[in-house]
Formats: C-alpha cells, sequence, structure tokens
C-alpha cells in the first residue's frame, strides 16, 4: 500500500506525478487528473476533490457516456478473469462481489445486461457506499426505470462518490 500524500506533499508533486498518482480516480479516465492538475496548488483535499467533481459535472454528454461506458460490470467477466483495474478490484472485493453464489451471479448478470440494453452503458454504483449485494440489487432493479437522461446524471453523480473515495484512500486527511 502506498504512502498516503499530505496537502503539502500533494502540491508539491511534480505534474506528470500527479497525473500518475490520480490517472484512475475517474475509472480509466486518466484526462481527469491531466485537467484538474491545472489547478494545482490546492487549499485543501477538499478543495481537489470538488475540482475533480466540477471537470466531471461540465463534461458533455457523450464524454460522460464515455465514462459511463468505461467501468465494468459489477460481478462480471473482468472480475472473474481478475482484469479489472486495481481499484474496481477493491471495490468490488470489498462488498464480496467476487464470492457471489452461482445464482446470485446469474441473477446480477441478468440485471447488469437488462440495464445495458436499456442505457447504453453499465450499472455504475458506489459499491462501497452501496456496501451489501442486496442494497447493489435494489438499486440496478429500481434505477433501471429511470430515464436515460436522469440515469446520466446518476451514474455521473455515482462516479463522483467512487472518485471521492478513490482519492481519500491517497491523500491523509489529518
Amino acid at each position: 500500500m502506498r504512502t498516503k500524500l499530505t496537502l503539502e506533499q500533494l502540491n508539491a508533486l511534480p505534474v506528470s506525478e500527479f497525473h500518475k498518482t490520480f490517472e484512475n480516480v475517474v475509472e480509466c479516465w486518466p484526462e481527469a487528473a491531466i485537467f484538474c492538475s491545472a489547478m494545482l496548488p490546492f487549499k485543501s483535499f477538499e478543495a481537489m476533490i470538488v475540482t475533480f467533481e466540477n471537470y466531471l459535472h461540465r463534461l458533455s454528454t457523450e464524454n460522460k457516456l464515455r465514462i459511463l461506458r468505461l467501468h465494468p460490470d459489477l460481478a462480471g467477466k473482468l472480475l472473474d478473469v481478475q482484469q479489472l483495474t486495481e481499484e474496481s478490484s477493491y471495490e468490488q472485493s470489498s462488498v464480496g462481489l467476487d464470492k457471489l453464489t452461482p445464482e446470485d451471479k446469474r441473477q446480477i448478470t441478468a440485471l447488469n445486461e437488462e440495464y445495458k440494453l436499456k442505457f447504453g452503458f453499465p450499472f455504475v454504483v458506489c459499491v462501497r457506499e452501496a456496501s451489501k449485494f442486496e442494497a447493489i440489487l435494489r438499486g440496478i432493479t429500481e434505477r433501471v426505470n429511470n430515464r436515460p437522461e436522469q440515469e446520466l446524471e446518476t451514474g455521473i453523480n455515482e462516479v463522483k462518490k467512487i472518485c471521492r473515495l478513490r482519492i481519500l484512500q491517497l491523500v491523509n486527511q489529518l
């Protein structure tokens, strides 16, 4: 596990090191770190998190869709073959998605497919906040009834939550 950065260390990072450190706080979208590095130095970690959140909020619909499409299916094939990013692997295993029964696996796979068919991107939820498989199932079952534009914004809001937690894993908030 890497040492958490203090605010002073964060602000002293060379831009290239900032990019490398924060390149996956938005899943497989290093452009967020590149954009946000231009705002260095940050007055606080919260200011940095808000910068990432504002970046995501201001993206075009097309780029929001791209970001959502970069997220892996929950308990999907990439988890099965251990090809998730380090962050996604940690997040999915932290709620037991790597240890589902065959019946639970079939159920979430079917719901994921229904969701992707309707919206054109995977179901994205901050699993560390959902915390239990049942809550994830309830979320996907409820959200599949949303309108596409509503679900786009809900999905991006979940990305913001994921981003916040990933940043907090990298920094020392004390």
